[in-house]
């Protein structure tokens, strides 16, 4: 795939220190640029710099067929200000009138066609360069948004990543004369809209090679004129220097039909593939490796000896690495996974075993690129789905399966809604980004802890606790944390001093563990927690779940001492 590469272009606009003279001379070398690019997976549209002006505008193809290569050569270029006006006109025997004009009205060629790239200056207001402005047509039509810190107009692709469509590339200089500002297009993308549009790329162009800071005008110029299909220019040169100017248009490599039948294409299910997984089959009781294609498989109301489609499909836990390690693209519920504008997995859990499950008939409404994935992880089963799956997902009824970090993180969204002095809001994103270890991964476990730590202990505020303790009659050092005072706080209100640090015990464990794992101690330390955390619950998960019960216990307790009542 060629893509824009911005030192190819910056060669055509810079005069080198070696061969200074044969540059000069060479403008017309710089349309064999605008003939590569024409052919390139992504369309320079628009470039300005010192020796270059591009500018990209789409005529209607009717209009340049067959082209007229006297109007393109020596008709105006476009420039970027051009826009719509409300024209105003008198005389001709007509009197006052108003009306509006489109741009791109001074050429034949161009009657009727869009304007792709716009540069207006709002004089003694505005400051620094001339903002580029594209045509909301085009922008529209192709669902593209804007996003500042890629300098790009945006989509999602059927992967759910971010692609760049139409990049805005400009090199920024205290001389104008130095800058440079590009405009490309991934050329799929305009093929689209112009075959839809019924239009062609044209692209005006204006090479000049002088030295700027010297040049004084042309003398005798040695004149050119060149014609080729679809590409008309005309150029000269003296012993200063030389330009080239003319067009060259591009037309759509696709059509309006070609673009009807890739869509039948994707729609047609002949044409989907789909992967095999290793199952447990339900209906048969026996575990098998099956496609997940539909016909491999029967529902309830069908007589038939194939798997049932909810029949399970087993993973190495290290299946959700991926989708908790990037939360900006896949949101990973409790028991569903969606990646943005790709794909959504209806429902999955983890067994007493450690491992993720799902069911075969799930796994097929997922892209082939993803079922790949997840048959990269299918293993055999090592234990049944788990008992939460089975009274939800198997017998229609709700769980009765105590989630202890459901519970805490149900509590602190309604602390949330109704904070009192010393608490401080949470959040969604910092609940969802808050979840069980799911590997024997140290690091998984830290991360986790981490963001235990940053859900519930960071929420509590120190110096309206401290007011609060000091005004019960309690004295403190200044150098406790937040959870100490909480503790004098809890004795100010009758519990003892071991309730008292019973009840803060856990969360100060939680903020003990995340200084040892994701802070500065030594690497002996993090290796002894991850020792005794293994050694005493057997699995980093059980760990992480017995610390989120406690915590959620320990808040709880403090609630209902501060006698805060939650809605």
């Amino acid at each position: 795939m060629k893509l824009f590469k911005k030192a190819e272009l910056e060669a055509l606009a810079e005069c080198p220190k070696v061969d200074t003279e044969e540059w000069l001379s060479s403008a017309e070398d710089s349309v064999s640029y605008l003939k590569v690019n024409a052919e390139s997976d992504e369309l320079v549209i628009y470039a300005s710099a010192k020796s270059i002006l591009i500018h990209g505008v789409l005529a209607l193809t009717s209009k340049v067929t067959p082209p007229d290569g006297h109007d393109l050569m020596h008709g105006s270029i476009p420039m970027p200000d051009d826009c719509w006006v409300i024209q105003r006109a008198w005389g001709g025997g007509q009197g006052h009138r108003m009306y509006l004009e489109p741009p791109l009205s001074d050429s034949k060629s161009f009657e009727g066609g869009e304007k792709l790239i716009y540069r207006r200056s709002f004089d003694g207001v505005q400051q620094g360069p001339t903002p580029i402005e594209l045509s909301q047509k085009l922008v529209h039509s192709l669902d593209l948004y804007f996003v500042p810190e890629r300098k790009a107009y945006c989509r999602l692709d059927p992967r759910g990543e971010i692609e760049d469509v139409i990049r805005v590339i400009q090199r920024k200089s205290a001389d104008a004369w130095e800058g440079l500002d590009v405009v490309t297009i991934l050329r799929k993308d305009l093929d689209k809209f112009m075959a839809l549009s019924e239009t062609s790329l044209v692209l005006k162009f204006d090479f000049t090679r002088v030295k700027w800071g010297s040049f004084s005008g042309w003398g005798e110029i040695e004149h050119y004129e060149r014609s080729e299909p679809d590409l008309f220019y005309q150029g000269g040169k003296d012993g200063q220097g030389s330009f080239a100017y003319g067009a060259i248009i591009i037309r759509p490599k696709v059509t309006v039909d070609e673009l009807v039948q890739a869509w039948k294409d994707e729609d047609n299910l002949k044409n989907r593939q789909y992967a095999k997984f290793k199952i447990y089959d339900r209906k048969n009781k026996t575990n098998v490796d099956t496609s997940c294609a539909p016909e491999f498989l029967s529902n309830y109301f069908q007589k038939s000896d194939l798997p049932w489609e909810v029949s399970p499909a087993f993973f190495r836990p290290e299946v959700l690495l991926r989708f908790k390690a990037d939360p900006e693209r896949f949101t990973l519920e409790d028991r569903s996974i969606t990646c943005r504008n790709a794909w959504h997995l209806k429902t999955y859990d983890i067994n007493e075993a450690g491992q993720v499950h799902t069911y075969i008939g799930y796994l097929a409404d997922l892209p082939y690129e993803e079922q790949l994935y997840w048959q990269s992880f299918n293993v055999w089963p090592q234990g049944a789905i788990s008992e939460r799956a089975y009274q939800t997902d198997i017998l229609g009824e709700w769980s009765t399966v105590h989630d202890p970090l459901t519970a805490l993180k149900h509590t602190i969204s309604k602390l949330d809604k109704s904070p009192p002095e010393w608490w401080k809001p949470r959040g969604a994103a910092l609940s969802d980004a808050t979840r069980y270890p799911v590997t024997d991964s140290p690091k998984e476990w830290a991360d986790e802890i981490l963001a235990l730590d940053q859900l519930l202990i960071e929420g509590f505020l120190g110096k309206p606790l401290q007011m609060l303790a000091e005004a019960a009659g309690r004295k403190l050092d200044p150098k406790w944390g937040p959870l100490k005072v909480m503790q004098e706080l809890l004795v100010a209100k009758g519990r003892s001093e071991t309730e008292a640090k019973a009840t803060v015990e856990p969360m100060q464990r939680i903020h003990g563990l995340r200084t040892v794992v994701k802070g500065h101690a030594t690497t002996d330390k993090k290796r002894k927690a991850e020792i005794e955390a293994r050694t005493e619950y057997g699995s980093f998960r059980s760990h992480f779940t017995q610390l989120a019960e406690e915590c959620d216990k320990a808040l709880n307790e403090v609630l209902s001492v501060f006698e805060i009542v939650l809605k």
